[in-house]
């Protein structure tokens, strides 16, 4: 019933396999057998490994966009800081009046705009008007002064009373 063989030895030695060239016909054929992986194999699970590390950085963009980082906050309160702030209801409500008050500033300055353009057009049309009285005026005294010498003058006495 008992067996008084030793039995078989389980280490290190008994797993590895032994290097032995396997010769073929040719030179050009010959394979040798190794402990090392096929490059193909490598390769395949050097992609898998960048695939799952692209996967969850991917989950861990999306989660963090949908969630807003609410749970991060939850978590590691101490991270907060990198978190964009959330503006409150209290923080709207103090903001609405001040962007009513800037709309109608903005609608105030744009009517301004438009008074002082028609304003600078009022202003040419006077400039013109101005400049054409001068004009006027001055063919006025022109002609004033070209009818002058015609009128007799008022110290002078008229030619009868010299006759005479």
């Amino acid at each position: 019933m008992y067996s008084t063989e030793s039995p078989p030895r389980v280490g290190r030695a008994s797993l590895e396999r032994p290097l032995t060239a396997y010769r073929s016909t040719g030179f050009k054929q010959a394979q040798f057998a190794s402990n090392r992986p096929s490059t193909i194999r490598r390769v395949s699970r050097t992609l898998a490994r960048f695939s799952l590390v692209l996967l969850i950085g991917v989950g861990g963009t999306l989660a963090w966009q949908s969630y807003g980082g609410e749970m991060v906050r939850a978590w590691v309160p101490s991270l907060g800081w990198m978190l964009p702030a959330s503006p409150s209801a209290d923080l709207q409500a103090q903001l609405k009046p001040v962007a009513l008050d800037l709309a109608i500033m903005k609608r105030s300055i744009e009517q301004l705009a438009n008074t002082q353009d028609q304003l600078g057009r009022k202003q040419d049309q006077m400039t013109q008007a101005f400049a054409t009285l001068q004009v006027a005026v001055r063919d006025i005294n022109q002609n004033i002064l070209a009818l002058a010498p015609l009128a007799p003058k008022a110290g002078s006495k008229p030619a009868q009373s010299a006759a005479q």
